[in-house]
Formats: structure tokens, sequence, C-alpha cells
């Protein structure tokens, strides 16, 4: 009787533990904020956990300037790639991300 009951113990709280279990998140991919044309080439800007209003204005700068958002690593691409750039958020939120695509 008493490994009976152990045995139903135990299966009830794995029952209660995949029940309780949470999802993993579905992959979002990133927001096309459109295309914009920067000193005579066109590129497409993308933006992952930031407004599209932001990631346009830093790749505008970025691209005329060189000068980076603070807090933002940026990296360019290739030269054969059509990445033009990629920026990650560095010191809080490294899921923040916004890149460019040469058209």
């Amino acid at each position: 009787m008493k490994l009976t009951s152990t045995l139903l113990a135990l299966a009830a709280a794995g029952l209660l533990a995949l029940a309780t279990a949470v999802p993993a998140g579905a992959i979002v991919p990133p927001r096309n904020c459109k295309t914009m044309k920067v000193e005579g080439k066109r590129y497409n800007v993308k933006a992952d956990q930031l407004r599209c209003r932001a990631a346009r204005r830093y790749t505008k700068r970025y691209l005329r300037t060189g000068s980076k958002p603070g807090a933002y690593k940026c990296e360019r691409g290739d030269k054969g790639s059509r990445l033009a750039f990629r920026c990650v958020a560095a010191r809080y939120d490294p899921d923040r991300t916004f890149f460019a695509i040469r058209r």
C-alpha cells in the first residue's frame, strides 16, 4: 500500500509540474522599418525590441557620420555582404538590435 501511494503522489506531482510549465515564447522576426535613402544609397532598416522611429534615426546618423548610439556596439557588414551594419545594445538589453541591408 505504501509503495502505490508514493507512486501515485509522484505521478500527481509530475502532472502538476507539466500543467504549470510555461511554454517557450515564439521567435518573433525583426520589425521592417521600411526603406530609406542615405547619401544616394538605399537601405532597408530592421529593428528588434526598438521603435522604428528610433532605429531609422540611429541608422541615418550611423551611416552619415559613423557615430553609434550610446550603449550600442555596432559592426559593419563584410565587404561582399548586403548587410551594411548591425548594432546591438551592449549594456541594458542585448535583445535590442537594429540593422540595415543594402538594396
